[in-house]
């Protein structure tokens, strides 16, 4: 989006403040005394009802359409709602699905009542509005209590949002949101995270359900204005009649507005702008001459009779003006976009059109919801289900952990066949047959899904004949393997697989079993426990026969006599020994680990340490200490706890091994949209603190302060175990391509491992080194064969994926998107092979990026198209 185009449709972040913060406190403690003073008034008097209906409800629409920011900086249910936040207290517990997919039926429904009861109850008995009042006002707070963010209440069930939403779409003035300085992304299309565009996002979201909420809203509004007003407040039919007649003024301007979409074709956009213009003139009709009534009744001012004729028509200004800014906002964004995709309210866009395919070619239900949502041609059921916000786990995305596994209650044969990488996973995992990885099947039909595998998972033991056991033959009887990751445990399952004779004993120094250690930043603020990530069920070991000594150190080597001595004191002998030991994570100055609020991110307790860290009362800023990977999800993290977070990163760019400058470009302004302060080049002095750490202080003089300090800048492999017994080692412990040590009774794999010309740190590589180690015990010829590794950034707003190398040669072709376009994505061929490749967008970007990396991929059909720009040509691969 051009710079003139961002700046327009500018984020809260974006919007200067222009009024001091204690001036915003101040006019909300005085709205909030105010209303206060208004429910009195109703419980004792009759001018409550006439201030109240006469007055306060007749001016908001007004404010809603020049300046709906101001009323949400002011108004008292937002402030009880954000006590909370103001108090220090946050709550960072999400809304639960059932709730967030029925908060706007909510809102909706409750506003409808609300208008239907004010004739036949409402306009005569002050003491139930006055109750109304303080009930809301009670309600907010509850609400803030409970839920993160503005989820418990303003950006959900407030029966006013809908309407703001309606007015408010397109605001004469701009007020920056004064609440949530970090947003925690608490509701979607938040029109306090951006209030211009928000609209757009609303119809045009990929939920066709969501998207039909917001237009059904907007459709409904002249008819219930004119359904409330034209008929008179003591019904001489009756108040069921009254209703009956409500409900078909409601019901007849949504019908109105279809047939206006439908049949004249007419733009969705502009059908709902138009319908609000009208609703806003027809409310103004009618509560013109009620607000000046009202002010000769009160004050006993004079109101000339042209006067009241006049004010009929004082809403027509304010629809002018709300037609005209909404269409000239919608140009803009349609011009600034460049690409249908981004406007999906245009009937012609392809991600509409895509929507309206996967409609009808395959839907997929989720038995623990009851949801059904579609799936796109090309998606993954992965991807379709994060689309559709259903909680799935997720890992490597290369079918190798089973972290996104689902029982196929029904459809099994819809699904494209497994592979083999993702057939072993589901063996070990006890789900063959039954269930697949999320992330490696393609939907072609109607599929029902269960997310709960555990009671559904069946044994699975390789049966292998005695006299067709490789290792019985070679004499081999005993592996011991120091370490429990993937690594590790992927070498005790392939031995398993292989031979029924060999004792399998792995040892580890943590408390847990095997676990998804990608998705560990999840624990820092989501509802996920260590049970939920791990990855093989209780039984999976004795019944394969892997012993596992948990909480147990493997102090020494003795090469001589092939024994591993335990810090129990036990000493194990072994045939073939398997370093699995892992990595620790760096730190930032040699001094940093020594302070209570400094932590690391590479286990499981070090999340948990963080989360309770974080959750402490005083905690309010948080510093993460590197810009790769799992800095960044790390700061995404905290952020959803409600923190304040700044991101350093000592390279000019951020993950700058994996994005070259364009992609970091994308990536700096999401996170910079979501709330994240972003510095590059930040290069860490000193440390500044006695117990705790008070503030980083950089090389240039600048010194960030904060109350956690979470520090991702790389690993370092775990060798003492090596260098004790007299391994050769360099950046880690040097292997042959069958992944064999120095001695060649010793393995080693993982990060722990150091393979010639090789990338380590991913899943897939250590997988791929377990399959090499393996196949070396087996025959002695292994064979490392390097695995098509993606690097994936886990964030819900973006779709960010990694592949190869970013450096260019000279030779290579490099083939890249315009710099306008919505998504950034560059592959590099070399020697018409593909050796890099990068696409940072919006979710779903990155659909067929999998299709690319694939070994002996060909691109010779789509290398045209794609020099063009036209990225969407992978689809046909």
């Amino acid at each position: 989006m051009p710079a003139a185009a961002e700046r327009y449709f500018a984020n809260y972040k974006q919007i200067p403040p222009r009024v001091p913060g204690a001036v915003w406190m101040i006019s909300r403690l005085l709205m909030l005394a105010a209303t206060l003073g208004l429910a009195f008034c109703l419980f004792v008097t009759p001018l409550g009802l006439r201030l109240f209906w006469g007055l306060a409800i007749p001016l908001l629409p007004a404010l809603f359409v020049v300046a709906p920011g101001l009323w949400r900086q002011v108004c008292p249910m937002a402030l009880m709602n954000q006590l909370p936040v103001l108090a220090g207290r946050p709550s960072t517990r999400d809304l639960p699905d059932v709730a967030r997919q029925w908060a706007f039926t909510i809102a909706v429904g409750s506003f409808v009542v609300l208008i239907g009861l004010r004739a036949p109850l409402l306009n005569h008995n002050g003491a139930l509005v006055g109750s109304g009042i303080l009930g809301a006002l009670i309600l907010a707070l509850l609400g803030g209590l409970a839920f993160k963010g503005r989820s418990g209440w303003c950006g959900t069930f407030c029966p006013l949002g809908p309407v703001q939403r309606d007015y408010g779409h397109a605001p004469l003035l701009l007020v920056r949101n004064g609440y949530c300085e970090t947003c925690v992304g608490c509701q979607k299309n938040c029109y306090d995270f951006n209030p211009r565009a928000a609209v757009f996002e609303d119809l045009g979201d990929a939920d066709p359900i969501y998207a039909g909420q917001r237009r059904f809203f907007m459709a409904m509004m002249p008819g219930l204005v004119l359904g409330y007003f034209m008929q008179p407040g003591k019904t001489p039919y009756g108040d069921a009649v009254f209703a009956v007649t409500f409900l078909a003024s409601i019901g007849a301007s949504v019908g109105l507005y279809q047939a206006a979409v439908s049949f004249l074709r007419l733009d969705p956009f502009r059908t709902t702008n138009l319908f609000a213009c009208l609703a806003l003139a027809e409310f103004y009709w009618f509560s013109g001459p009620i607000i000046l009534s009202t002010i000769h009744a009160i004050w006993d001012v004079h109101v000339p009779l042209g006067w009241i004729d006049a004010s009929r028509f004082a809403g027509v200004p304010l629809a002018v003006a709300l037609c005209d800014r909404g269409w000239a906002n919608e140009e803009i964004f349609r011009r600034a976009s460049k690409s249908a995709e981004r406007l999906s309210v245009d009937q012609t866009s392809r991600s509409l059109r895509d929507r309206l395919e996967a409609s009808t070619a395959a839907l997929v239900t989720d038995a623990k919801t009851g949801t059904t949502f579609p799936v796109a041609p090309n998606q993954t059921l992965l991807e379709a289900m994060e689309a559709a916000r259903i909680e799935i786990g997720f890992g490597c995305r290369a079918g190798l952990c089973g972290a996104d596994a689902v029982i196929i209650r029904s459809g099994y044969d819809h699904l494209s066949p497994p592979g083999e990488d993702e057939r072993v996973t589901l063996q070990r995992a006890g789900l063959d047959g039954i269930g697949r990885l999320a992330c490696m099947c393609r939907v072609n039909g109607d599929v029902t899904i269960d997310r709960e595998v555990t009671n559904a998972r069946r044994s699975f033991v390789a049966a292998v004949a005695s006299n067709d056991d490789p290792l019985k033959v070679r004499g081999i009887s005993r592996v011991l393997i120091v370490g429990n990751g993937v690594a590790g445990i992927t070498v005790a399952d392939n031995l398993r697989r292989r031979s029924g004779s060999v004792r399998i004993t792995v040892i580890t120094d943590e408390p847990h079993h095997f676990y998804n250690r990608m998705a560990v930043g999840r624990m820092i603020h989501g509802r996920s426990t260590l049970d939920e990530l791990a990855l093989l069920p209780e039984h999976w070991y004795p019944e394969h026969r892997v012993e596992v000594r948990r909480n147990t150190i493997a102090v020494s080597v003795d090469r001589e006599t092939r024994v591993v001595r335990l810090g129990t004191g036990e000493a194990l002998p072994y045939d073939f020994l398997v370093l699995a030991t892992g990595a620790d994570s760096l730190l930032p100055t040699p001094d940093y680990a020594r302070f209570s609020n400094a932590f690391v991110l590479r286990s499981a307790e070090d999340a948990l340490a963080v989360r309770a860290r974080a959750q402490s009362g005083s905690a309010r800023k948080a510093v993460v200490i590197g810009g790769g990977v799992l800095g960044i999800e790390a700061a995404d993290a905290l952020r959803l706890l409600g923190m304040k977070v700044t991101l350093l990163h000592r390279a000019p760019r951020l993950m700058d091994r994996q994005l070259d400058e364009q992609g970091a470009k994308r990536l700096a302004q999401y996170l910079d949209t979501i709330g994240i302060d972003v510095r590059t080049q930040a290069v860490v002095a000193r440390l500044a603190g006695e117990r705790a750490l008070e503030a980083v202080e950089l090389a240039d003089g600048t010194r960030v302060s904060g109350d956690v300090f979470v520090a991702c800048v790389g690993v370092s492999p775990r060798l003492d175990l090596a260098k004790s017994c007299g391994l050769e080692v360099g950046r880690g412990i040097k292997v042959d391509n069958s992944m064999r040590s120095s001695d060649t009774a010793i393995y080693a794999v993982g990060d722990a491992a150091e393979l010639p010309k090789a990338i380590g740190g991913f899943w897939p590589v250590a997988v791929a080194h377990a399959a090499a180690c393996v196949s070396g015990m087996l025959d002695g010829a292994g064979g490392y064969q390097a695995p098509p590794a993606v690097l994936e950034l886990k964030c819900d707003g973006i779709d960010l994926r990694s592949f190869g190398r970013v450096e260019i040669r000279e030779g290579d072709e490099v083939i890249c998107a315009r710099e306008d376009a919505p998504a950034w994505w560059r592959f590099v061929l070399r020697d018409g092979e593909l050796v890099g490749a990068i696409v940072v967008g919006p979710p779903g970007a990155g659909r067929d990026f999998g299709r690319v990396i694939q070994p002996k991929a060909d691109l010779s059909a789509v290398l045209n198209e794609l020099r063009q720009g036209r990225i969407e040509a992978l689809a046909r691969l």
